[in-house]
């Protein structure tokens, strides 16, 4: 007899071990893909805190500097549009004013983080954006880097069309329980779309 009740309680004890082995590899298991999924989530999260960043900054500084003209016309001896050449002191005050401005909100963001919601995480459609929120510090990589390029194209006969880009990158941070998340945003807008018509260039519609 006791050795049928000593076998009964190996057996039970293996089982047991064996449920405890489960329950810790399923664990194990849900912690990687959650941390995994916090890791793409926060890249999102991130990423997107950073282009609204961009584009109220570049809204704010187009509204201060509306008048402000970046390019001066080169024309052939037929009035023929041939190059556009970037006013350099116009161009440093501009992109002094927006790296500034994207800078403050990059600091705004240091000090309030990003908040993603459990539901969120879960990764079911049914719970996003629903529950408590997780909390991650995010922190500024190096310094706002911004430049300008242009594009002339014909755009009918005797037109030109004028294209003036601006592209902002930034490094940012994601502070994860487990380590941390490195993204980078570059953002590309058109800020002069101009129309250039007959022999003697002239602006038809500028934006």
């Amino acid at each position: 007899m006791r050795l049928k009740h000593t076998a009964k309680k190996r057996r039970l004890t293996y089982v047991l071990m064996g449920v405890v082995i489960v329950i810790l590899i399923f664990v194990f298991t849900a912690v990687r893909e959650i941390g995994e999924h916090l890791s793409e989530i926060s890249e999102y999260c991130g990423r997107e805190a950073a282009m609204d960043i961009i584009g109220s900054a570049l809204e704010q500084t187009m509204a201060e500097n509306h008048d402000t003209s970046l390019y001066t016309l080169k024309c052939d001896d037929t009035g023929k549009v041939i190059a556009a050449q970037l006013d350099t002191a116009a161009a440093n005050r501009l992109k002094n004013q927006l790296t500034d401005e994207v800078s403050c909100g990059l600091s705004e963001l240091d000090e309030n983080g990003i908040s993603i919601p459990i539901g969120t995480l879960l990764g079911i459609p049914l719970f996003s954006g629903k529950g408590h929120s997780i909390d991650l510090g995010v922190q500024q990589l190096g310094a706002v880097k911004s430049e300008f390029s242009s594009k002339l194209e014909a755009a009918g006969i005797n037109q030109t069309r004028l294209t003036v880009y601006v592209t902002v990158t930034v490094e940012i941070r994601a502070i994860l329980p487990n380590g941390h998340r490195d993204i980078s945003v570059c953002e590309e807008q058109i800020i002069n779309d101009s129309l250039i018509v007959g022999d003697i260039p002239q602006y038809y519609r500028q934006s």
